[in-house]
């Protein structure tokens, strides 16, 4: 039987890594983990990406979300907040096509 955090399954998922109830990512790297070492760490990119690629990899990632919804054990409840999630993401995105498409052709879109 799993222990609490442990899984039977192998969903496939990074490994859990345990840290001081008071450490910060990276916090073993530097004794103040700030945004620019939260960024590095994570590999997060601050910029206004290209609406293509935004859009491609929205794609990319609700498609693999759904995937893994049909195998979770997670509550009907929390699946729903999670689909919410994805058609608040879908909804911006579309959002800055017709904005976009507004800039190029000058026309009022639905």
């Amino acid at each position: 039987m799993a222990g609490e955090g442990d899984y039977d399954v192998d969903l496939g998922l990074i490994q859990s890594i345990s840290l001081p109830s008071d450490g910060k990512i990276p916090g073993a790297l530097t004794s103040v983990a700030g945004q620019e070492h939260y960024d590095a760490y994570f590999r997060l990119v601050r910029q206004r990406p290209d609406l293509a690629d935004w859009t491609q990899s929205c794609l990319d990632v609700q498609r693999d979300v759904l995937v893994d919804l049909e195998r979770s054990s997670l509550s009907d409840e929390d699946k729903v907040a999670i689909l919410a999630g994805c058609v608040v993401t879908l909804h911006s995105t579309l959002a800055e096509w017709v904005a976009h498409a507004q800039d190029d052709f000058g026309e009022a879109a639905a």
